[in-house]
């Protein structure tokens, strides 16, 4: 705050400081310290005076909780306000393949000493705890946040499988009591192993040579993509005042006007530096001395006496300019290929787990190889079957599209596309209608570039109008991808409920639609804001939507 007193401008600044008591007692807090300077004068030269100020110090009292109140909290933490929800539940899982249940705990106080719940888990079931995952927050000074508790269930027969109530106690200082956080016991659907292989049959997976070699180009990125594309002009402007002849010419140029463009130097077209020039060019020595031999003729006819014969073009002129016009043509390419490599294809341990029916864990080892390797294609279509398999259509889909932008002609990610039921014709349009990926059509549209700026060299200027509109329309495809990838699409679970903040006991917005297609505003720790088709926006976790791409 910002106060004027008698004339003088004070500012007023609070620091909080957060204490967890971990025991009853005194807590004697020590006195705050502050160090200042003061100018002696109004001089600008003066020196200044150091001043130190020093506050009282504060004693913290602690009461303990009370001794009835003991028994009843057992190893329960101090909190306020604590919810407690069971996740993940919703969605269907089968006999013997993993399934990832959370759950979740929220409210005010230390989340790092929240201990875990204690849990009676029904037969016929395997649990193994998985990691725990953090998330503290600070509201209006006061410490709180939520705490994630994982466990990875393996049902051993279909049914419905009811995971138990959970109480939660912990001391309140509120109204200095225990109070109970509870989670409802809920049902999870478990269906049978045998019927989902049966119902559908597992797809080829850990293959990557049947995928187009083009589809696997890689850009290195944009900065020499700029370089490729500025070099041509400038090369062109350079050769027209080095040499001084019209850039588009309209008439066929002569065999030795073309030969002396080529060859690029006007001092090497001499009969007596033409023989090393051409040396140096790879020309055999034999070709290089009847050039030579060739261009003393015109010498002597275009300086001799008028009337002389005109010299006739000899046979190694043509394998020269043969030669020459094979080395302009293909360097752009060897320029083009430093910039472009072929992205690598991973398959990793999912493809173990893949084979011996581990759909799930398979699904979460391609995971992590896609954001290790976003243009892994083989990745995204082994992550597509994995999750199909697993019963996740709506995961599969994102993975399915995902694969064909970066791989259109790829004959597995088409016929599983084409081949996989139940899907929304609205979904089914979001894969690339072009079989052409961004990264080829940015390759096609340099190469068509570079080709339209030499041919126009030579006098083929409608050729060189041709390449260039081609150009201009594959770039425009390759931009209009690259904004499509920007908005980092994602598609809606089933049971997706929007949230006013990302906190799991936040407000509800409302349920979002599965397969409804939404563009992914900002990330937060595991959680992410997404605004739908129908302008709502609302905070969802990370594990109800499916990416159409990488989200970094």
């Amino acid at each position: 705050a910002t106060r004027t007193l008698r004339g003088q401008l004070y500012d007023l600044f609070i620091a909080h400081q957060t204490i967890f008591p971990l025991g009853g007692g005194k807590i004697t807090v020590p006195p705050a310290i502050l160090t200042y300077s003061v100018p002696a004068s109004a001089s600008f030269f003066a020196p200044e005076q150091k001043r130190t100020l020093s506050s009282r110090p504060a004693a913290l009292v602690v009461r303990p909780i009370p001794a009835r109140l003991t028994t009843a909290l057992g190893s329960g933490p101090t909190a306020r306000n604590i919810r407690l929800v069971w996740f993940g539940v919703g969605v269907p899982t089968h006999a013997g393949t993993p399934a990832l249940l959370e759950l979740v705990l929220s409210g005010e106080g230390n989340v790092a000493l929240w201990p875990t719940p204690e849990l009676t888990w029904p037969s016929g079931v395997r649990v193994y705890p998985d990691r725990t995952e953090e998330k503290p927050i600070s509201v209006a000074g006061r410490r709180g946040g939520e705490k994630r508790f994982r466990f990875t269930v393996v049902a051993d027969s279909e049914g419905v499988l009811s995971l138990p109530q959970v109480r939660y106690p912990y001391f309140d200082p509120g109204p200095v009591d225990v109070s109970i956080a509870t989670a409802n016991a809920v049902a999870l659907v478990v269906m049978s192993g045998a019927g989902s292989a049966a119902r559908r049959q597992p797809l080829p997976i850990g293959e990557a040579e049947d995928i187009p070699i083009a589809s696997q180009l890689v850009l290195h990125g944009w900065p020499m993509m700029l370089v490729l594309l500025c070099l041509p002009p400038l090369l062109a402007h350079w050769h027209r005042r080095r040499r001084q002849i019209p850039l588009l010419p309209v008439v066929k140029q002569s065999p030795e006007a073309e030969f002396r463009v080529l060859l690029g130097s006007r001092g090497a077209t001499s009969p007596e530096a033409v023989v090393s020039a051409l040396r140096l060019r790879g020309v055999p020595r034999e070709d290089a001395e009847g050039v030579r031999q060739w261009l003393a003729a015109v010498s002597r006819r275009r300086y001799g006496p008028p009337g002389a014969d005109a010299t006739p073009p000899p046979a190694p002129l043509a394998r020269v300019l043969t030669r020459l016009r094979r080395v302009i043509s293909f360097s752009p390419l060897l320029l083009l290929g430093v910039a472009i490599r072929v992205g690598a294809q991973v398959a990793g341990e999912g493809v173990v787990q893949y084979r011996a029916g581990e759909y799930h864990a398979a699904a979460r080892s391609f995971e992590q190889v896609t954001r290790r390797t976003p243009a892994a294609v083989s990745a995204w279509r082994n992550l597509a079957a994995a999750r199909w398999l697993d019963g996740d259509d709506i995961g599969a889909s994102a993975a399915w599209v995902r694969a064909l932008e970066l791989a259109p002609r790829d004959p597995a990610t088409r016929d599983a596309w084409h081949g996989s039921g139940g899907i929304p014709a609205e979904v089914r349009a979001l894969a690339p209608a072009i079989p052409v990926s961004r990264d080829e059509m940015v390759v096609i549209a340099l190469i068509a570039w570079w080709l339209g700026w030499l041919v126009t060299l030579l006098g083929a200027r409608r050729t060189g109008v041709v390449l260039g509109s081609l150009s201009l329309a594959f770039a425009a495809g390759a931009l209009l991808r690259v904004r499509l990838e920007s908005e980092h699409r994602v598609l809606l679970r089933s049971g997706a409920v929007l949230r006013v903040s990302p906190q799991t006991a936040a407000p509800s917005l409302g349920d979002g639609i599965a397969w409804s297609l939404a563009r992914v505003e900002r990330q937060r720790e595991g959680w992410v804001l997404v605004t739908l088709v129908s302008g709502r926006q609302g905070w969802l976790p990370g594990s109800a939507v499916a990416p159409l791409g990488p989200l970094d």
